[in-house]
């Protein structure tokens, strides 16, 4: 079986968002300790179930994290006008970050004319590429909280479609499996240089990619498998974890 750093299971979502929580907000406390005072922590999300449900789950505790020393970035966005309800900003904004008083939160660009890259998917992402490369540089984020597809996706890296060697830290997708079928996305290669993955997902709908990604399936096959690593924190509900063969 592929080693991790943590691999924890529990009963039900509810159990699961808890105990991810409580662990991620310690963690960010620790990181921001750790950075310099004039820095910021960044943060890598992705949508779905982060935005929707673990991160809601959160809001009662929300002050207990400074948000004036974190930097959110999505790990992808859908290549949709701004306001239409497949934006994973709006879901992450208005289900947390709103209330996150002072955070930085980084949005690719939306498909308007008057958004950076002017209706081109590919100038968007040359744009933001930029906007990468201005406030990371070759580096990537500090600790990412991520989702997974029933198909062993993450971010919008999709099975049979992704580069392990890609160049660009920025990519644009066309035609996606899953609609809608243009998007932003980070690339493999800064997701594998993350300082920390933690990838949390539920539902026996995820059990058969999981149980092959840690059985060692080929990312080509399955991306979700190129970010197991020792620097992976796997959190999951019984039903996720159905799939996967405990030592």
């Amino acid at each position: 079986m592929v080693s991790v750093h943590t691999l924890e299971v529990f009963p039900t979502i509810d159990e699961l968002n808890a105990a991810v929580g409580r662990a991620f907000f310690a963690r960010l406390r620790t990181l921001i300790n750790e950075a310099d005072t004039d820095v910021r922590v960044n943060v890598g999300i992705s949508a779905g179930a982060i935005t929707t449900s673990l991160l809601p789950s959160l809001a009662p505790h929300v002050d207990e994290v400074d948000w004036s020393r974190i930097r959110v970035w999505l790990v992808d966005e859908r290549y949709v006008p701004a306001g239409d309800p497949d934006r994973n900003d709006d879901q992450a904004w208005d289900g947390f970050l709103h209330a996150a008083t002072g955070v930085e939160f980084i949005r690719m660009p939306t498909s308007d004319e008057s958004a950076p890259g002017a209706g081109s998917l590919d100038d968007a992402t040359r744009a933001f590429a930029n906007t990468w490369l201005a406030l990371m540089g070759q580096g990537s984020f500090d600790i990412a909280l991520i989702g997974m597809g029933p198909d062993g996706h993450i971010c919008s890296l999709f099975p049979g479609r992704i580069d392990m060697d890609e160049a660009s830290p920025i990519l644009a997708i066309r035609n996606s499996p899953k609609p809608p079928p243009e998007r932003i996305t980070v690339s493999m290669p800064v997701m594998r240089a993350c300082g920390e993955v933690w990838l949390t997902t539920a539902g026996a709908a995820k059990a058969d990619a999981l149980g092959r990604a840690f059985a060692g399936a080929s990312p080509l096959d399955l991306p979700v498998a190129s970010i197991l690593s020792p620097a992976t924190r796997v959190y999951l509900d019984e039903a996720a974890a159905s799939g996967i063969e405990l030592a």
